[in-house]
């Protein structure tokens, strides 16, 4: 079973920080890579999903942004809770690190993670998360992720999917569309309206056996710079 999926980003909101200084809440199905590098390296997200034997799930993500990086590990459970909703518990630390003029600072902080998805008998989902780190000292200008919230709604009826999602942080909100369309066998086409403020570009992915393989590059239009976006998932 292949796919190709192609897409177009754009600029969807001036408020809130860079999205990728902001810890995700993924809801963890399978094993999956994520790598996204901003401005040749000078931000740089890397993410690991792995789902365990058990019902267990795990998430690491690493984030470095210029002189300071996060470090986020977290594990737990998932936990039916009717029989279309269930929910993911994962504890875990969040590390961070950064260096000012003549030194070098680091925080150790407890990570939170609760999701709550609800299934619909039609291809329709809808997650809930809420992410929980103490901040404690930062940097004026670095990522404020103490509380994370978002909201997430997928639908895949007659050949098209939609999602949609909505991250609220301290700092303010960040939106994503992606809209996706059957167009020839297996082959997807649409477009995708992505929380990269001020950016566009072009992503697009193919299943190969087992996994899907995605890549993406995407222009700052206001700051000029450029997003590179790397993905593999378990089909």
């Amino acid at each position: 079973m292949s796919g190709v999926l192609l897409g177009i980003a754009w600029p969807l909101v001036g408020l809130g920080q860079h999205p990728g200084w902001v810890q995700e809440l993924p809801w963890i199905r399978a094993k999956a890579l994520h790598v996204q590098s901003w401005s040749a390296g000078e931000t740089f997200s890397f993410q690991q999903h792995v789902r365990l034997p058990t019902d267990w799930s795990l998430v690491a993500d690493f984030t470095k942004i210029g002189s300071f990086s996060r470090l986020a590990v977290c594990t737990g459970p998932q936990v039916p809770l009717a029989p279309l909703v269930s929910a993911q518990l994962r504890l875990g630390f969040l590390a961070r690190r950064w260096a000012l003029a003549q030194e070098v600072r680091s925080v150790l902080r407890p990570n939170l993670h609760l999701l709550l998805r609800g299934r619909g008998n039609d291809g329709e989902a809808v997650t809930l998360g809420f992410g929980f780190a103490p901040e404690g000292p930062l940097p004026r200008v670095q990522a404020r992720d103490e509380l994370v919230i978002k909201l997430e709604v997928f639908s895949e009826r007659n050949g098209q999917r939609l999602q949609a999602r909505c991250t609220r942080t301290a700092a303010g909100l960040a939106l994503e569309w992606q809209w996706m369309a059957n167009v020839h066998g297996q082959s997807k086409l649409g477009l995708i309206w992505r929380m990269l403020p001020g950016y566009l570009g072009i992503h697009g992915s193919r299943e190969f056996e087992s996994y899907r393989w995605s890549v993406g590059l995407l222009r700052g239009v206001r700051h000029g710079g450029f997003c590179l976006v790397l993905a593999m998932e378990a089909c």
